[in-house]
């Protein structure tokens, strides 16, 4: 393996790298008095284990400051996510809160070394072309393929394993293209690390070396690895490479949206709402900011049914659907929960917060009126709403919310139609309610 610099690592020492300059002295003075040739021997077997302690001792002082710079880009973007989740419509105190994230962000940046600064690629917003990472030890190789790339896409690179995979959890790259032999950590365990990090996971990772032996292409391929790319190749079989990579996981993100869609109403699926609801408890109790579930129950749906028939209840709880879906903010999420039911999300809302919300939409059904085969079909719903305890205590997390405000959605169903009620408190009755 070469050293940074391209020299051969030199046999291990005892002698610290700030004394290197004193050994080439020494072995000066040893040969004192002697033939040209005999120093020039001596100087042979000395240089180069005396710079590859210079180029180790810089490498180290690199990889500190790249891990400094990886730390504090990941805290950086954090506190970024956590301003965007504070709603400008939130009101004065979440729009400072906010705005001192952002500051705080800021100065973080401000605060990393011109080379880690210059490195950090920013977040991208949607839309943007796609994110490449390449990782490769050697310089020319790093510059190669970003030449050959970056026409049609943002490449960002890393000099080797570590900082590869610190660049990876920060900014999630479309595709990583990895060598194998490099410092810190090498391909495979790159790739290990990533495939068992849950945020990582599925990020497609095309190993890129020198190495043609059946057995590491077949150990690429096991551990994940998309594709394999041996050196040289060709820039139209890179970019072709890249690009059937970028098809594959375009392809993978619509079926894996499809899975997680309902059908009918366009929501989120069950299956979804149950991963959903597990990251937002966590992250709640993570900031300390409110959540609130409120559960959404079609109010006459069998009657609809029975008089217009089934195809008519489904256009019916595909309209409430619609309604439910215009009154979501970015950051809320809405599922259907089976049959005429539907639950949603809504972060930093507090209980009556998410009471008037769901007052809101109550309100929207009343006013709406489908017409089906000339029939006109009122639409309407009953509404439990509940929020996630502030202390974090063993209260049963995202089980114990849903049960919460199912338990106020039951209430509000025994108290009329066109209800919502708040868990712990008595129903109020919506304005819609006649």
């Amino acid at each position: 393996m070469s050293s940074v610099n391209g020299q051969p690592e030199g046999p291990p020492s005892t002698v610290p790298a700030s004394d290197a300059l004193a050994r080439l002295v020494d072995a000066l003075a040893a040969a004192g008095g002697g033939a040209p040739g005999e120093i020039a021997r001596v100087l042979r077997t000395a240089l180069p284990a005396a710079v590859a302690e210079l180029a180790d001792a810089q490498r180290h002082l690199a990889e500190s400051a790249a891990r400094r710079d990886a730390l504090v880009a990941t805290a950086a973007d954090e506190l970024r996510a956590a301003a965007r989740l504070l709603e400008p419509g939130g009101g004065p105190a979440r729009a400072e809160q906010a705005r001192r994230l952002l500051e705080l962000a800021d100065e973080l940046d401000r605060a990393r070394s011109p080379e880690g600064t210059a490195a950090h690629v920013t977040p991208r917003r949607r839309g943007e072309r796609p994110l490449l990472l390449v990782a490769d030890d050697e310089r020319d190789a790093r510059e190669v393929l970003s030449q050959v790339l970056e026409p049609e896409y943002e490449v960002a690179s890393a000099a080797d394993g570590q900082e590869a995979l610190d660049l990876a959890r920060a900014e999630h790259p479309d595709v990583v293209l990895l060598d194998i032999a490099m410092p810190r950590l090498d391909g495979f365990e790159v790739l290990e690390r990533l495939r068992h990090d849950p945020a990582t996971a599925d990020i497609p990772v095309i190993f890129v070396s020198g190495r043609g032996d059946d057995a590491v292409k077949v150990r690429s391929l096991d551990l994940g690895a998309v594709d394999y790319l041996q050196k040289p190749f060709s820039e139209r079989e890179l970019r072709a490479r890249v690009e059937r990579t970028l098809r594959l996981v375009r392809s993978q993100s619509a079926l894996r949206e499809l899975a997680q869609t309902d059908a009918l109403t366009g929501l989120a699926n069950l299956r979804a709402f149950r991963a959903r609801v597990d990251e937002e408890v966590k992250r709640a109790r993570r900031y300390r900011t409110p959540l609130t579930c409120v559960m959404a129950d079609m109010d006459n749906l069998k009657p609809i049914n029975d008089a217009l028939g089934h195809a008519a209840g489904d256009r019916a709880i595909a309209a409430v659907a619609a309604v439910i879906r215009e009154e979501l903010r970015e950051t809320d999420f809405g599922a259907r929960y089976g049959g005429d039911e539907f639950v949603i999300l809504l972060p930093h809302t507090t209980g009556e917060e998410g009471h008037v919300f769901a007052e809101r939409v109550c309100t929207r059904l009343h006013e709406t009126v489908l017409e089906v085969s000339g029939e006109r079909v009122p639409l309407g719903a009953s509404f439990g709403v509940a929020c996630l305890p502030e202390e974090d205590g063993d209260d049963g997390g995202a089980d114990a919310l849903v049960r919460a405000a199912d338990a106020a959605l039951y209430v509000a169903k025994r108290a009329g139609r066109g209800r919502v009620a708040l868990a712990a408190a008595e129903p109020r009755a919506s304005a819609s309610a006649g």
